[in-house]
Parts: C-alpha cells; sequence; structure tokens
C-alpha cells in the first residue's frame, strides 16, 4: 500500500538586528547564497522586527529580496502585491496598534507625570546623541526615527518603578518592550500576532498542507515566537541571552554571532526537520 505524501510548507520568521544583521549590517557574502537556495526550495522568509517600514523597505532593497514582513513588534503587516516590479506592499494595521501621537497623548496625562523624569524619549535628544545611541548614521536615523506604532526610549529606575511604570501604561492599553539598550513604548501588539497572522493566512491558502513554523532571534523580545514554533533557533550574542523557552523541544543555540549563527542554526534545524517530516 503507498503511503501518501504529505505536502509541506515551511515558513521561517526571523528578527532582523543581531539575529540576520549584524550592527545593522547585511552580510551579503555569508548570507545571499544560502538566502536563495531556501527560497529555492519554496521555504518562506518572514521578517518580524521592532524596525520601521522604512528601515525593512530599504533593506529588501539592498538584498533584492521581496518578502513579508511585520513592524514595529506586530503593528502592521506587509503582503507583497504580486507581479508588481516596484516594492509594492499590501498594508494591514493589528488592531491593537495605537497611532504613536495618540501614545503621546496619553503620555501627557497626569498619571504619568511621576515616570517622565526617568524615561528619555530618543527622538526628543540631539541628533548626535541619537547617532551615538543608535550607532546609526544620518539617512538610517531618519528611517528609524518614521514610526507610526511605537516610541523609543531610554528608560532609568528599579524593577519596581519599571513594574509600576508597566502596570500604568497597562491601563492605558499600552506596554513597554524592554529590548536592549533601547526600550519601546507601544500598543498591546507583539512580534506573536505577526507569527498567528501570517501562519493563519498560509494555513487558509493551503489547507491540505502542513504549516512547519521556524522562528529566529536573540533576546527576550523574540521569547514568544520561539515559544510557539515548531522548531527554535536562538542566535548568541553577547549582551542578551535567552536563558529559558517553555517549551522543550526542538531548540537550537548557535556558537557564533550573526550573521554566521543565523545560517549555523538554520542548517542544524532544516537536518532535523528533515529527519522529522520527511
Amino acid at each position: 500500500m503507498e503511503v501518501k505524501q504529505i505536502k509541506k510548507k515551511v515558513i521561517i520568521f526571523t528578527d532582523l538586528d543581531e539575529t540576520l544583521l549584524k550592527e545593522n549590517k547585511f552580510n551579503y557574502n555569508i548570507l545571499n547564497n544560502f538566502i536563495k537556495t531556501l527560497l529555492q526550495k519554496e521555504y518562506e522568509i518572514i521578517p518580524v522586527t521592532s524596525k520601521t517600514y522604512l528601515e525593512v523597505i530599504d533593506l529588501l532593497k539592498q538584498i533584492k529580496y521581496k518578502l513579508p514582513f511585520s513592524v514595529e513588534n506586530g503593528a502592521a503587516y506587509y503582503i507583497p502585491i504580486n507581479n508588481s516590479k516596484d516594492y509594492l506592499y499590501k498594508k494591514i494595521v493589528n488592531p491593537y496598534a495605537i497611532k504613536k501621537n495618540a501614545i503621546k497623548k496619553i503620555l501627557n496625562k497626569s498619571i504619568f507625570k511621576a515616570y517622565l523624569h526617568n524615561l528619555k524619549f530618543i527622538e526628543d535628544l540631539s541628533i548626535l546623541e541619537q547617532k551615538k545611541i543608535t550607532k546609526l548614521n544620518s539617512k538610517q536615523l531618519e528611517d528609524f526615527n518614521s514610526r507610526e506604532y511605537s516610541i523609543p526610549v531610554l528608560i532609568t529606575g528599579d524593577k519596581y518603578f519599571k513594574k509600576k511604570f508597566e502596570e500604568t501604561l497597562f491601563k492605558y492599553n499600552l506596554k513597554i518592550v524592554f529590548g536592549g539598550k533601547l526600550n519601546n513604548i507601544s500598543g498591546l501588539h507583539s512580534k506573536l500576532n505577526s507569527l498567528s497572522f501570517f501562519s493563519y493566512k498560509y494555513k487558509q491558502k493551503l489547507r491540505n498542507t502542513k504549516i512547519i513554523i521556524i522562528s529566529l532571534g536573540d533576546n527576550q523580545n523574540d521569547i514568544e515566537i520561539l515559544n510557539n514554533s515548531n522548531y527554535s533557533g536562538i542566535i548568541k550574542n553577547n549582551t542578551y541571552k535567552i536563558l529559558n523557552l517553555n517549551k522543550k523541544k526542538n531548540i537550537f543555540r548557535s556558537f557564533t554571532e550573526a550573521p554566521f549563527g543565523w545560517v549555523e542554526v538554520l542548517k542544524k534545524i532544516i537536518i532535523k526537520m528533515e529527519r522529522d517530516y520527511y
């Protein structure tokens, strides 16, 4: 009796900074041929990032790949428009996303006055200070500041202060993501929303196909997507370490940092995945 082969679709959700990119740079020599091979195998690669639309589009034009993606930690999703030569995308806004100006209005309420002396809004700093903190050049900084749904801040204060600030934000449907040196204040959305959105789209489109989810990340902002994937790849980051995930199986760690670690960990995952499914 012939065993019927189940069709499979592999979707790779990847963080960008210090996962795929190193210091905001795409290493063409290390990454290009490997990505090309993955796309030829009909793997989908979907960047999920805290970066802005302009930052991601600039990267995709540089590397000449027209990929679906999400920005500002799941605030908006972008789907390529087929048969268009330019980088035209359909934009879908997460219902939890709140416009930047509306976030600012909320933060101006008297209830937040006690917290403001511990916050530095990046866009309010001098250009020189912004460059120093973000390590971006003038053009990159412009794209970084083109945020629609989040406000990057520096925050000082102890754990108690941060906890109280989080609780107050939550009352107004806001959150702060503690992602290393910079933190982002936004609506109650996350990269996990992006994973759920795109996964559902593919499941609807490919009803008789097994969807296999791979996620790749390097810090605590990626934990949700790593916990909710069939295979999870953690790229080494000497500054921020992901110690434990809720899941126990199919967790792979790289010995090298981005971009080498991205290739290293994906190769490990693909070997295991092919044993499991093929």
